[in-house]
């Protein structure tokens, strides 16, 4: 097996690191999507089995189309 220095191997070292990094990164986000969508539907779950009406949720101020202005364009 041939050997080369730690100064020859370190560019390809850092570059490994960095996507491992991001790879991990990128998992972890998943990971907390998946767990905050889980906790959504558990709540969901036990709502449902309970019979509770459906949670009140104020108006979708995005839907909403925007009031006229009193003051002249």
């Amino acid at each position: 097996m041939t050997q080369i220095s730690m100064e020859a191997a370190f560019p390809t070292f850092q570059k490994k690191c960095s996507e491992l990094f991001e790879a991990n990164m990128l998992l972890q986000a998943r990971i907390d999507v998946q767990e905050r969508e889980l906790v959504a539907l558990r709540e969901e779950n036990e709502r449902l089995k309970s019979g509770s009406p459906e949670p009140t949720v104020g108006p979708d101020l995005a839907a909403v189309p925007p009031r006229p202005s009193d003051e002249p364009a």
